[in-house]
């Protein structure tokens, strides 16, 4: 067996330092999109993925569990950065650490470079959300509502910025933002069927709101899954209603389809809509 990376995982490959995406890796690589080369930083997943066409086009493989041509690194010639043997240098992402407790590692910028504007997590433990959700009670982390307008990408402004001021995995401390990703794998078949949907959906079960992947039940002019690996999708409370353009796919031995907004083209919200607290 290879060494196992996952969400929250770094790669230092090709003169790029590259993050991991979601959980799905094939034997011997790892689905990664380049976050800094040189001196340039990517914060659009659109464009770390142009970034590789142009850069690194042999690096571009189909990959049935996504359904989609992705970037795939080979460990072998990758040196893999551990979010949870990293050393935490940052005084106040030692101290975060310590008020959540239990095993904690750091990503992004953090992870790979001296220099940073926030301070980015990752743990496998649900627990945590909850104790994320004490600090913000205690008045021990704040709201986090400023943001950088690269970052919106496939969600509205509005939208995207009403989110992240009710979200918990998200906030600031000690006037540094800081971000949690807690990723709790599931099982992913091969995609079998993928058709393009677009319409108004209601969340109508939060069933992994608080994790990587975030899973909800919609229902629109269909039923399905809404699954995202991505922080901007966390947290989004029952009720809510999303205008939805974006690939629905079914899986190997399922039948309930999975609408994929990471992938998705628009995504809007009903304007009285807001975050869970």
């Amino acid at each position: 067996m290879g060494t196992t990376v996952t969400e929250g995982y770094f790669l230092k490959f090709g003169g790029c330092f590259w993050a991991v995406k979601g959980c799905h890796h094939p034997e011997g690589y790892a689905i990664a999109v380049p976050r800094k080369c040189g001196d340039v930083k990517v914060k659009k997943l659109s464009e770390s993925v142009e970034l590789v066409r142009r850069k690194f086009p042999e690096l571009m493989r189909f990959d049935p569990v996504v359904n989609r041509e992705v970037p795939m690194v080979p460990l072998k010639y990758a040196e893999i950065l551990d979010p949870f043997e990293a050393e935490v240098k940052d005084r106040r992402a030692r101290e975060l650490i310590d008020l959540v407790g239990g095993k904690i590692g750091i990503t992004g910028s953090m992870l790979y470079d001296d220099k940073y504007n926030d301070l980015d997590f990752v743990s496998f433990d649900l627990d945590h959300y909850f104790k994320l959700k004490e600090l913000r009670e205690r008045g021990l982390t704040w709201p986090l509502r400023a943001y950088n307008r690269e970052e919106v990408e496939g969600i509205s402004e509005y939208c995207f910025s009403s989110f992240k001021t009710s979200r918990v995995l998200e906030g600031v401390f000690e006037g540094i933002p800081y971000t949690f990703k807690i990723v709790q794998c599931v099982n992913e078949g091969e995609v079998v069927k993928e058709t393009d949907v677009q319409g108004w959906f209601e969340i109508v079960k939060a069933e992994r709101p608080f994790t990587i992947p975030a899973i909800y039940e919609v229902q629109g002019p269909f039923k399905a899954l809404m699954k995202s690996y991505r922080t901007r999708f966390t947290e989004l409370r029952e009720g809510l209603r999303l205008l939805i353009k974006a690939p629905a796919q079914l899986r190997k031995g399922q039948n309930t389809w999975e609408i994929n907004v990471d992938w998705g083209e628009v995504i809007e919200c009903s304007p009285k809509a807001q975050g869970a607290g």
